[in-house]
């Protein structure tokens, strides 16, 4: 007789999830009684519903271009005149403010990165639209009809956006945590790749089908089973890295509560009017999302591109997301997967890894198989020009050092750090969404 409706809530993996729950004590159809809790703390004591009831739980959104080399521009509230500098976010703070890495002319034509601990958005703006950093005010709004408590909802409200249902934002990490979805996310997959002094040469730490597969991220077709007429697995591989098995199951028959599940962990249990499935079917979409990391260990430049002796790390994240789907009419065992809008039957198969040589080849070689460019890192306190030559030349003798090199032209180089190639639209995440009757 009653019924519970549990959401649980992280805006990033590596944030506190929010655990709501709403209970509907349906003993007297007539005026049924609800509770509900946040982190178990009581919000609404138990009681009979006079009017609609509603809830909100504020909290900051995750603004674009975190981790994106020079994405943005800073100007110190501490410094006299209008200077605005070249910027990296880190970080965002929970308090609203930045971990920033900062690239400072020395005077002498060359930067000097520097690490700023605290910034306020307000001396941020982004370097392209030269528009200021603005932190996306964001809540989470519960609410409970007095018509049909039983249909209690959350929406996502944000600043000129409308809102939207939190069923739109079903999201699971790819590769799954090893340690379940509310502990730390595991080590994101990675390649590593090793660029000699001289250039002509590039190794890597996988073979070529590999290589191919992780920057490509093909989602292939690892098994389709249906134990039971009340559930239906599948197995699928995102790239080279990481496999995940969903499920989809019923209690009994005559159940309207589904239960879909990614890699063993409850993501939804839910009636398809809870979930606003089209009319007739169960359905839920979701996102596997994660990041893939290219790791480049190198020798330094200085600043006329001379190679020097001091060994560097370039690390490239792109971010990716796979939109996912299960639905079914009547019965589970019919169900179907789609991944990017493709039904798992025509996704193409598993295939085991084969024993390969690790790549060892030319930059040439390297963008013309893959289309990755080897990347360069400036020292900009290199020896250069006549000083590389008191310093008995860096990476190419007396030559070396007076020459023009790559970089000569550059009266600013800028230091390569890390960089995120791509970034996703959606920055609040769903662990776990439950609703289930008792």
């Amino acid at each position: 007789h009653c019924k519970e409706m549990r959401w649980l809530i992280a805006q990033s993996y590596d944030s506190t999830p929010i655990d709501i729950c709403v209970i509907v004590d349906k003993q007297v159809m007539a005026s049924p009684e609800i509770s509900v809790h946040c982190n178990s703390k009581l919000v609404y004591p138990k009681a009979k519903l006079a009017k609609d009831f509603t809830w909100r739980m504020p909290f900051r959104g995750l603004i674009q271009g975190i981790h994106v080399t020079d994405y943005f521009e800073i100007r110190s509230e501490y410094m006299l005149g209008d200077f605005w500098f070249p910027a990296t976010i880190n970080l965002q703070r929970a308090d609203g403010t930045f971990q920033v890495t900062v690239k400072i002319p020395d005077g002498s034509g060359k930067f000097r990165t520097t690490d700023f601990p605290v910034v306020r958005a307000e001396s941020l703006r982004e370097a392209q639209t030269k528009l200021p950093v603005a932190v996306p005010s964001c809540a989470l709004v519960l609410s409970v009809p007095v018509a049909n408590p039983l249909h209690a909802t959350i929406n996502v409200a944000r600043d000129g956006v409308a809102s939207e249902m939190i069923t739109h934002f079903f999201n699971r990490p790819t590769p799954s945590p090893p340690n379940g979805i509310e502990k730390p996310p595991g080590a994101d997959p990675k390649v590593s790749f090793n660029i000699s002094k001289d250039r002509k040469t590039i190794t890597a730490d996988v073979g070529y089908a590999t290589l191919e597969h992780f920057l490509s991220g093909q989602v292939r077709t690892v098994s389709r089973d249906c134990p039971t007429k009340l559930n239906k697995i599948w197995c699928v591989q995102i790239g080279p890295y990481a496999k995940h098995t969903i499920e989809l199951k019923k209690d009994s028959m005559k159940s309207k509560i589904v239960t879909l599940s990614v890699d063993g962990e409850a993501l939804c249990e839910a009636a398809a009017e809870d979930i606003e499935s089209r009319e007739d079917w169960w359905e839920c979409s979701f996102r596997l999302s994660g990041q893939r990391i290219l790791e480049w260990n190198l020798y330094k430049n200085n600043v006329d591109g001379v190679p020097t002796d001091t060994k560097g790390q370039v690390v490239q994240r792109t971010v990716f997301a796979h939109q996912c789907s299960v639905s079914f009419v009547d019965n589970i065992n019919e169900a179907t997967l789609h991944i990017d809008d493709v039904e798992y039957k025509y996704l193409p198969d598993f295939v085991e890894p084969r024993a390969e040589e690790s790549l060892n080849l030319s930059p040439e070689g390297l963008m013309g198989s893959f289309g990755l460019m080897a990347p360069y890192q400036i020292d900009p306190d290199a020896p250069a020009g006549l000083r590389s030559v008191k310093f008995g030349g860096v990476g190419g003798g007396l030559l070396g050092g007076l020459c023009s090199g790559l970089f000569g032209c550059c009266a600013s180089p800028p230091a390569v750090t890390d960089s995120l190639l791509a970034t996703t639209e959606h920055a609040m995440i769903i662990e776990h969404a439950k609703i289930a009757e008792h």
